[in-house]
């Protein structure tokens, strides 16, 4: 009986260093399951900052191709397998650096108007798809508005039945002043020959805050310089020099449609009409001062901006000025003028008390 008791107690010492063992083992596996996670976590988190950062230096020198790639092996290194390296959750906050960083890219690839050869935007849209679902507010109204444009992009093309002022209105509702929502929205009613007092309600609202005002300039000039209609053409008139007054920024191209309406209202009595009646003449003048100090145009074009100059001098009453803007411009033609502008300078000379020195030759205009 003793035996018995003592081959027991034997026997639970031994199972309880068993017991302890086991856990031993167990602790020691999870150890290193924490220690390889942590390694593993390491890496994975290298790997997603290198693939951001070249994603924004590619973003940035406008390859956006190169940037998706570079987001998606990102996103790729984010997602975490294992139970160890799921409880540690250290990724969560580059998870989310990148979906950002994806929403971001595909938002600035679909403004560009452009996807690049081997692309479309097909494999953009569903980023912004799942960026508006998971959004609340301003940022929801961004992705909404995008997503919209994308869908104006495909329309033109006929790849798409979707109307993006549906997605305009969702991202107005969800933030009224959003600044991309409004302005593609002007930019959509202008280009379907809306009304245009409705575009301009929505510019205004796109204007109301100060958030991507570049952008939104951007959008309100291509959709007003996209169209003949009078009104519009005026509009535009209005949006430039107002632009111009407020030191806003006037880029290279806005720069050279000014220089082309000019010629062409140099040529069309009716164009310069629209032109001097949406702004007074002498802001014509400081817009030509501005144009003539640039370095974009050749002598041809500045024949045309100082002919142009001397028609709203004269429009502003300036009559001397615009007499010595005539003489400019003769001085200028070397008998190189085109058969309109010198039939006009003849006669604004004539008109103003001036003569021409020398005959000025004819030259298809």
């Amino acid at each position: 009986m003793t035996k018995t008791r003592e081959d027991r107690g034997r026997f639970a010492s031994f199972m309880k260093w068993v017991g302890i063992g086991t856990a031993l083992l167990a602790f020691g596996s999870a150890a290193y399951g924490v220690v390889h996670a942590e390694a593993d976590l390491r890496e994975r988190g290298r790997v997603v900052a290198e693939q951001l950062a070249a994603a924004r230096a590619q973003q940035a020198a406008g390859d956006y191709p190169a940037a998706w790639e570079s987001l998606q092996r990102a996103s790729a290194a984010a997602e975490v397998d294992g139970t160890f390296a799921k409880l540690l959750g250290r990724l969560s906050a580059q998870r989310e650096s990148v979906r950002m960083a994806q929403e971001d890219l595909a938002m600035e690839w679909v403004r560009g108007a452009d996807a690049p050869e081997g692309h479309s935007f097909a494999e953009i849209t569903p980023t912004l798809v799942q960026g508006a679902n998971t959004s609340t507010g301003a940022r929801r109204a961004d992705l909404l508005a995008h997503l919209g444009w994308a869908y104006f992009l495909k329309g033109r093309d006929g790849n798409s039945d979707v109307p993006p002022d549906s997605q305009y209105r969702q991202a107005v509702a969800a933030d009224a002043t959003n600044p991309y929502a409004n302005a593609f929205w002007g930019h959509f009613i202008v280009s379907t020959n809306g009304p245009l007092s409705e575009a301009e309600q929505r510019f205004a609202a796109a204007l109301s805050t100060t958030r991507a005002r570049a952008v939104v300039r951007r959008f309100q000039l291509a959709a007003l310089s996209d169209s003949d209609a009078d009104d519009v053409t005026a509009e535009w008139w209005r949006v430039v020099d107002e632009m111009h007054r407020h030191g806003e920024p006037l880029d290279a191209r806005t720069r050279d449609n000014m220089q082309s309406k000019y010629y062409f209202a140099l040529g069309d009595q009716s164009q310069m009409k629209v032109a001097l009646s949406a702004i007074a003449p002498s802001e014509h003048v400081e817009l030509q001062r501005m144009l003539l100090q640039s370095a974009d145009f050749d002598s041809d074009k500045r024949l045309t901006i100082s002919a142009a100059m001397a028609v709203a001098l004269e429009a502003a009453g300036r009559k001397d000025e615009a007499l010595a803007a005539w003489r400019d411009v003769q001085a200028s033609v070397h008998g190189q003028a085109g058969f309109t502008l010198e039939a006009q300078m003849k006669a604004a000379l004539k008109r103003l008390g001036g003569q021409p020195s020398e005959p000025v030759g004819r030259k298809s205009r």
